[in-house]
């Protein structure tokens, strides 16, 4: 609103862009001048491709914007002038708002993008009025594909370039895109919200001879190859604006809501004998699995913080592992299931078994070493293989993994206790469904210095169909 900012645009309003002796004011001619300057694929010079184009960034200023804008000013401006939003302005809108995304959803239902298999300049204008769509309240669900569009829109870099900016300057008291913590307090060192980050995953190299550790003193132990000798920076992605949409058997993890009374971490007992019952009943329901069996857990805490990773005793008590790994291979899964359940172990393995970690956050929001998932669909198989266990008693397998660029890491900053990760370490079917993801703590590079430490446990389960 200032006068230095009215000599650009009278209208006192955004965006606005200067080239030269050129001023333009409005949203969509900036993205068409952008695109021609730069000769962009996004605005194609085919006239009938740019109609087409041109046909959606009218639609959207003449109609999309107005119906998107009233559930902005409700849900989203109002709270922030703590006024009440207007449920009547709402549910007189509603109407309009669905019959535009009907026409969003039909279209995407036959390509990705507006236009066609193609992204353009189309896409982002469309999705500019609908990028709060949770703050909002937009009711996607009635609409799948148009909801499946704005994820695919989410994972574009040049969006995410700029969304954290918004959320900061319009959710600042706003659980972070999920309802875990306030975007004013996710971050204690500099006051912004949790974005993307950088930050060093230990990838393990493939080496000749087998990779190992050993959880007792042997002389066998000399100079063996351990796992986690390959660090390399890799971009972590915050998974909070798409977290409904992850999936165990597309991308290996997925996230829940899991409220619980239970609080008594201390007791190994306590924890087998009333909070075990819950993890079962939450995965037959989420999962559809006919039996449950949970056979291990892990509490890690400060108390743990200094115990090696292959410590013998109170296995059931250690620090986050910042090696990334899968806790089974397609051997040592079904070799779990022969060991744990007997005489029925073979009539069970006819069918479909999968094993699934639950982590879960205890007694506070998580600030430090969260939890990272490499997601299936960027991880092919190859990138897989296997880290031998060796205990007095017998041998376990886990998959490490080589480095591969292309991998993308995820994760949901400032978990709270409410809530569960879902990790699937193992599937024997084999018809395309993500079958192990791998996964490791990481040092998050935007932790205050003095973050409490995370305290976290995981159930380790086998669900049978």
């Amino acid at each position: 609103k200032s006068e230095d900012f009215k000599k650009i645009n009278p209208s006192a309003t955004l965006p606005a862009a200067i080239d030269d002796d050129l001023t333009l004011t409005e949203s969509n001619a900036i993205l068409q001048y952008a695109a021609d300057l730069e000769g962009s694929s996004a605005y194609p010079k085919d006239l009938k491709k740019r109609a087409d184009i041109n046909r959606w960034l009218l639609w959207e200023a003449s109609a999309w914007f107005p119906s998107c804008y009233v559930y902005l000013v409700e849900f989203v401006v109002k709270p922030l002038l703590k006024a009440e939003p207007d449920q009547a302005a709402i549910d007189a809108q509603a109407p309009r708002w669905t019959q535009l995304a009907s026409i969003l959803d039909q279209t995407l239902s036959k390509s990705k993008w507006l236009t066609g298999e193609q992204i353009s300049i189309a896409d982002i204008a469309v999705a500019a009025p609908m990028h709060l769509h949770k703050a909002q309240q937009l009711p996607l669900d009635k609409v799948p594909h148009l909801k499946r569009w704005i994820a695919d829109i989410e994972q574009l870099p040049c969006w995410q370039q700029t969304q954290s900016a918004v959320d900061r300057a319009l959710l600042p008291d706003v659980p972070a895109a999920n309802g875990s913590q306030p975007a004013s307090a996710a971050n204690k060192t500099n006051g912004n919200t949790h974005k993307d980050v950088r930050a060093e995953f230990n990838y393990t190299k493939d080496v000749q001879q087998a990779t190992e550790l050993y959880f007792y003193e042997s002389e066998q132990a000399k100079n063996i190859h351990e796992p986690g000798d390959d660090p390399h920076e890799m971009a972590v992605h915050d998974g909070w604006h798409r977290a409904d949409t992850f999936s165990v058997d597309k991308e290996g993890f997925s996230l829940h809501e899991f409220k619980t009374a239970y609080d008594q971490w201390d007791d190994d007992a306590a924890v087998k004998t009333s909070f075990y019952p819950e993890i079962v009943d939450f995965l037959k329901k989420s999962q559809g699995a006919t039996r449950v069996l949970v056979f291990d857990h892990t509490i890690r805490s400060k108390t743990n913080a200094d115990k090696k990773l292959t410590q013998e005793s109170n296995t059931s008590q250690r620090a986050p592992v910042t090696l990334v790994h899968c806790d089974y291979t397609a051997e040592s899964g079904p070799l779990r299931v022969l060991q744990l359940m007997g005489d029925e172990a073979q009539d069970l393995l006819s069918r479909r078994v999968a094993f699934f970690n639950v982590w879960k956050p205890i007694r506070r929001v998580v600030e430090e070493h969260p939890l990272a998932m490499c997601d299936v669909s960027s991880s092919p198989p190859a990138d897989f293989f296997k880290l031998y266990l060796r205990y007095r008693d017998r041998n376990g397998e886990n998959y490490v993994m080589r480095h591969n660029p292309d991998h993308k890491w995820w994760y949901f900053p400032g978990m709270s206790t409410d809530q569960v990760i879902l990790l699937k370490t193992f599937d024997s079917e084999t018809d395309g469904k993500a079958r192990w993801v791998g996964h490791s703590a990481f040092r998050d590079p935007t932790s205050a210095d003095d973050a409490p430490f995370r305290e976290s446990v995981e159930i380790r389960t086998i669900a049978f169909f």
